[in-house]
């Protein structure tokens, strides 16, 4: 018996917390068999990044062309693209790709750093942004993509804020909640025909989060593979890291957020 393909394209965590190395734990974990290519190798723990080094584009490429071409790859997600050279890249191996793509724009780190060149963020509006099913930012990556300063404090000011961004790129947007703040988590879902949905859940408390937007992307993107709809995929995926986050346990002195996958 065969299992579901999706391909992720992003970058490397040496803490293995985020990125590709969160993909695959995440892809085995639902019972996908996930494929990468790298974009980036980071130098990086939870809370802290000490370097990034960009492969060359025409790599990420390649990378992408073989397994397209070898695999039946039935989504993709994209994670760190990084540069505005790696992105078109990328979107050019796309362009005959017809199964659903799941953009998770990273461009923050948690603790605050910049993961994207900001001469990158216009290329993915021109040319990812169109081919895209649904992306994925968190607080800061909204407020990025949406060019305000304009806080962002409750539930209903993030789907406004989905909505926007979804008329503007004609894709539905997964508005993440977990950087609000209070007691309840709420992560907003704007279908392309301005449908929302909501789930909320009860935020767990003492945990440092890191790589949840990698592990909750990359889980839509395992759900969409296996045939699901686009709101049970992300039905199941909240499901799946609220669990991932509850159950996390310490390594050292980190917090290991997805280590049950």
């Amino acid at each position: 018996m065969s299992a579901p393909v999706y391909l992720s394209i992003a970058g490397s965590d040496c803490s293995a917390g985020a990125g590709i190395q969160a993909d695959l734990k995440a892809g085995f974990a639902l019972g996908c068999y996930p494929l990468t290519a790298v974009t980036c190798v980071v130098s990086e723990v939870p809370g802290k990044v000490e370097g990034i080094v960009a492969m060359e584009p025409q790599f990420v490429a390649a990378q992408v062309r073989i397994c397209l071409q070898h695999f039946p790859v039935a989504a993709i997600k994209t994670g760190m693209l990084y540069s505005p050279e790696i992105v078109r890249a990328v979107t050019a191996e796309l362009q005959d790709f017809n199964g659903p793509i799941v953009v998770d724009p990273v461009m923050i780190a948690t603790a605050g750093e910049p993961l994207i060149l900001q001469a990158a963020i216009s290329v993915y509006e021109q040319s990812l942004m169109p081919r895209t099913t649904l992306l994925t930012p968190n607080l800061d990556e909204l407020q990025r993509l949406l060019g305000t300063m304009d806080a962002i404090r409750t539930a209903d000011d993030l789907q406004q804020a989905a909505v926007v961004l979804t008329r503007r790129y004609n894709c539905a947007v997964l508005a993440k909640g977990g950087h609000l703040g209070g007691d309840t988590c709420t992560d907003i879902l704007v279908m392309k025909d301005g449908t929302a949905h909501r789930w909320s859940h009860p935020r767990t408390m003492g945990i440092s989060t890191h790589g949840t937007g990698c592990t909750l992307s990359s889980a839509v993107a395992a759900h969409l593979a296996m045939g699901h709809e686009l709101v049970p995929a992300v039905e199941l995926s909240l499901q799946y890291i609220a669990k991932a986050i509850a159950t996390s346990h310490k390594l050292g002195e980190l917090w290991a957020v997805n280590h049950h996958a």
